[in-house]
């Protein structure tokens, strides 16, 4: 892949693995890139530049990044950063929290779960999909999904997401091979998507005039 912008990362991966063995929490800041002036990037940081306090419980790997999965006490939940936008780590004399939260995790299945690790209300989504994209389906959830035959050509599968914008996207790439069904509240979200992106290329009137 592309050089990391961050290169360090690599102290930040270390940083947080030594919090995690010592069992302590971290506090850090965190940014986003964007435009800036003369079409440089510039970093903008959440908080408004407030540290973030974390008790770090694991590292993950996703759509290559890394990511901390960590307690946030304040908010009560687990979530997670990516670590090349983490800046200034330092180890706190706290001692980490969220335990009983974390084992509620099953590592194996969260990156299935979370598309490009984007947050969301976790829901059963079930698609109807082509045959042809049975491989697409196992390699993304796995080989314990159950694919249900639904006519001929296609089949029903029932997964567990997070569902975001995010997931919305991966569905659409799939195009006119994969469709989302149920449940209602998550097909009417994907409408509204569909929705935002017909007026964001519709053609101006007079062009519609010419055409």
């Amino acid at each position: 892949r592309i050089k990391t912008m961050n290169e360090s990362i690599y102290y930040n991966v270390d940083a947080i693995h030594e919090a995690i063995s010592r069992e302590k929490q971290v506090d850090f800041l965190y940014f986003e890139w964007v435009p800036g002036k003369k079409g440089r990037l510039e970093r903008k940081y959440r908080h408004s530049g407030s540290r973030y306090f974390v008790s770090p419980w694991a590292l993950t790997w996703d759509d290559e990044n890394y990511y901390l999965i960590g307690y946030d006490s304040r908010a009560e939940q687990i979530r997670h950063y990516r670590v090349d936008k983490m800046l200034h780590i330092l180890l706190s004399e706290e001692i980490r929290e969220g335990k009983e939260e974390f084992q509620k995790i099953d590592m194996a299945s969260y990156s299935k779960k979370s598309f490009g690790m984007f947050g969301g209300k976790e829901q059963s989504v079930k698609l109807l999909v082509e045959n042809s994209l049975a491989g697409v389906i196992v390699d993304r959830f796995g080989k314990d999904v159950m694919m249900i035959p639904a006519d001929a050509d296609h089949f029903t599968v029932s997964v567990d997401v997070q569902v975001s914008s995010q997931f919305i996207s991966w569905v659409f790439a799939l195009g006119s091979q994969a469709k989302i069904v149920s449940p209602k509240n998550v097909v009417n979200q994907v409408r509204k998507e569909i929705e935002k992106l017909a007026e964001q290329y519709a053609l101006p009137i007079e062009n519609r005039r010419e055409n």
